[in-house]
């Protein structure tokens, strides 16, 4: 048990990041599946969404997961934090349409996994290039 309560405070802010990203994923994957039950194309409904959870998770991840406190939105980080994401959402796009649509893999999956394997690149991206210190 003391090897995994050490092995937490190691990597806490890892931790914080699953956390954050757990809930801001958790609800954006319900409101994708909310929409594409109605009908909206995976498409349409990554893009529109995509942007919004770009800026939650600005403000929950510099707060939380890497404990920053400026007040004001800084110019370079959020630059920085836009480009991650950009490439975030065309590596969303390019499995939305390689597993999706050519292969016909179900959207509900290939977003989901889209999710994890989007989440890690973020993370390093985050932690290497967008937060560093």
């Amino acid at each position: 048990m003391s090897d995994l309560i050490l092995l937490i405070f190691r990597y806490k802010e890892f931790l914080r990041y699953v956390l954050v990203g757990f809930g801001l994923n958790s609800l954006g994957f319900l409101i994708y599946l909310a929409l594409t039950n109605a009908g909206m194309h995976p498409v349409v409904v990554v893009s529109i969404f995509y942007p919004m959870s770009v800026f939650f998770g600005f403000l929950s991840h510099r707060k939380l997961t890497f404990q920053r406190q400026e007040r004001q939105l800084q110019g370079w980080v959020f630059s920085r934090y836009i480009l991650v994401y950009v490439v975030g959402y065309l590596m969303n796009l390019l499995m939305l349409n390689v597993l999706y649509e050519k292969y016909g893999f179900p959207h509900e999956y290939v977003q989901l996994l889209s999710i994890f394997t989007i989440a890690f690149f973020l993370y390093v991206s985050m932690k290497k290039f967008v937060f560093k210190e």
